[in-house]
């Protein structure tokens, strides 16, 4: 016979522990990596059994921590007695419940965040307070000439803090967090009256988002409070959804002709990713009136592309569909948040001026076609040296992924465009 204790276990095991409106959002195996990936928030991870008396027993506790820490960490909970997580709760290595994991701004090789093992008291102030520790500075301190210098110093959207305050608040850094890799943040101390009114900012503090770098006069102003939710929904509307143009296409193949494409193809996608990206250039010989030097160049590129076809079934960042989690403050995060694939392909004319300055930069050999890795972020590179074909190419592209072969660039990623023609007197 069941007892009556039993049936309320039994009962509480179909439940999840958090419900809908909690602070804390339960996971699945399915939507894991892609929620706690996604930003550099400080995150807390509870793995439980719905029928733990000590799970059960931390609950409020842990949820008074995600309150206290709204808008600058997160709090989830994962259930192992599911059958579809119980995968996940062995990847990481859960033995007892709850198991408290947390994970902050260090990533692997592979770009995954590290988790790391919380051993404090199950109180919530402790657990907001270790939370509150992991938050990384991500905001850049402005001097009073700084603004349009910061605002035009890279491909990504900037967000400006303008405050009295000498340091941001966590509310800042955790925005900043929350949007890490696709909008730029900076904080600027009692600016000058030049600049708040070239803003149209009359009273402080105050956030200037630059959705366009190359237009740091355009600002959109937000003066509104100072909470989280709020300033987050202003932030994804001004920058990161007015600034996500068609790029190129992840899986298409195109060719470096000049440093702009190499921008566009390599760098750019690598320094907006939420993670690192890898990306093969192919160097592949090509003479446009030799049909023979047209179907090299073509079952090239076909390689290439199969490359990238490959990594999109195999990467761990591929999409998984089906979330479940988000709430009213994640679904700002829908618009544009797939991830981003981690290799890149492009292709350069071994022939040409480009093709020359990649192989001596990359110091390539002579024989075509070739490749090499490259990591725009990492500032890193590893060149080819098996056979130009997709399976070889691919293991070779994720070792490289992984950090083996890499090496440290000593001149600056860059090929310098070929200069204008001019006839002759």
């Amino acid at each position: 016979m069941v007892s009556v204790k039993a049936l309320v276990l039994l009962a509480a095991g179909a439940a999840a522990m958090f419900e809908g409106g909690s602070a804390v959002r339960e996971l699945a195996a399915g939507s894991f990596d892609r929620v706690v990936e996604r930003s550099s928030q400080p995150t807390f991870v509870k793995f439980y059994a719905p029928w733990c008396g000590h799970c059960q027993s931390l609950a409020p506790e842990y949820e008074r921590a995600a309150e206290r820490t709204r808008g600058v960490a997160r709090f989830y909970a994962v259930n192992c007695d599911e059958e579809s997580n119980r995968g996940l709760c062995a990847r990481f290595g859960v033995q007892g419940f709850p198991t408290l994991k947390a994970f902050g701004e260090k990533r692997s090789k592979r770009g995954r965040r590290r988790a790391v093992d919380y051993q404090g008291a199950r109180k919530a102030s402790a657990m907001a307070a270790f939370a509150r520790s992991l938050l990384p500075s991500l905001s850049t301190r402005l001097g009073a000439d700084g603004l349009e210098a910061f605002v035009a110093g890279a491909a990504l959207p900037a967000a400006v803090l303008l405050t009295e305050r000498a340091k941001p608040g966590d509310l800042w850094r955790g925005l900043a967090a929350r949007f890490d890799r696709r909008v730029r943040f900076a904080h600027m101390a009692a600016p000058a009256g030049q600049v708040l009114r070239r803003l149209g900012i009359d009273r402080l503090p105050a956030v200037a988002v630059f959705a366009d770098p190359a237009d740091p006069s355009a600002a959109q102003v937000y003066a509104g409070e100072p909470k989280h939710l709020p300033l987050a929904r202003f932030i994804h509307a001004a920058a990161v959804a007015r600034s996500a143009q068609p790029g190129p296409d992840p899986l298409a193949v195109q060719q470096i002709e000049t440093q702009a494409d190499l921008e566009r193809l390599c760098i750019a996608p690598a320094e907006a990713s939420p993670v690192p990206v890898l990306c093969i250039i192919g160097v592949v010989a090509l003479e446009p009136a030799f049909a023979e030097s047209r179907a090299e160049h073509a079952r090239a590129v076909a390689v290439l592309e199969s490359v990238l076809r490959g990594q999109q079934l195999r990467s761990p960042h591929a999409a998984t569909g089906g979330s479940g989690d988000d709430d009213d403050d994640d679904e700002i995060e829908a618009a544009g948040s797939a991830p981003s694939p981690p290799l890149r392909a492009a292709w350069v004319n071994g022939l040409g001026a480009a093709g020359q300055q990649v192989r001596a930069l990359f110091g390539l050999s002579d024989d075509l076609p070739t490749a090499v890795a490259v990591s725009p972020r990492k500032r890193a590179a590893a060149p080819y040296r098996g056979s130009f074909a997709s399976a070889d190419m691919l293991a070779w592209a994720e070792q490289c992924y992984g950090g083996r072969g890499m090496r440290r660039l000593a001149s600056e990623l860059r090929i310098a465009d070929a200069a204008p023609a001019h006839d002759e007197l």
